[in-house]
C-alpha cells in the first residue's frame, strides 16, 4: 500500500504519514529504517507557520497519553511557550511547518537604562580632557587631583 501510494500518487513519506492517527503504529516516518523517532530529534527544530514566518523552536515534546495527543512546546520569538498540537502540524522534515497562520503577541520591551555619564577631568595646564579616574594628565602629566 505504502509503495502504491508513492509510486502513483508521487507522494513523499511523510505526506502518507502525516494524517494517520496517532493510535497507529506509524506516528511519523523518517528517513532511517526506524518507524519511530526520538523526541530529542525535534529539539531545537525552527517552527514555521503556513505563512514562512518564524514562530520559534521547539524545546520539548510533551505527550497527552488519556488523549493520545502529542505536542510540542515552542519557545517562541518574543520568548514566550506555546503548545503546539500534532494536529496543527503539515510536515516535519529539516523544520516544523504548521497549516495555521500563528499570530505572536509583540515582544515587550523593558524599560532602557539611561546611558550612564562619565567623569572626566580637565586638566587645569593643558586643558586636555582626561577620564575621571586618572590622577595624572594623559597629555602634559600635570596633577589632576
Amino acid at each position: 500500500m505504502k509503495a502504491f501510494l508513492r509510486s502513483r500518487l508521487n507522494l513523499t513519506a511523510n505526506q502518507i504519514y502525516s494524517n494517520v492517527p496517532l493510535g497507529t503504529r506509524y506516528t511519523l516516518l523518517s528517513k532511517e529504517a526506524s518507524k519511530f523517532v526520538s523526541a530529542q530529534r525535534f529539539v531545537g527544530m525552527q517552527v514555521i507557520d503556513n505563512k514562512g514566518s518564524l514562530v520559534g523552536n521547539v524545546k520539548d515534546v510533551s505527550v497527552d497519553f488519556r488523549n493520545k495527543g502529542l505536542a510540542f512546546r515552542v519557545t517562541t520569538k518574543a520568548r514566550t511557550e506555546m503548545d503546539m498540537s500534532w494536529e496543527d502540524v503539515l510536515s516535519v522534515e529539516d523544520v516544523v511547518l504548521l497549516k495555521k497562520e500563528v499570530e505572536l503577541a509583540a515582544a515587550t520591551s523593558l524599560p532602557t537604562a539611561p546611558p550612564m555619564v562619565q567623569a572626566v577631568m580637565i586638566c587645569p595646564n593643558c586643558g586636555t580632557s582626561g577620564p575621571g579616574h586618572a590622577k595624572f594628565c594623559p597629555k602634559c602629566g600635570a596633577n589632576l587631583k
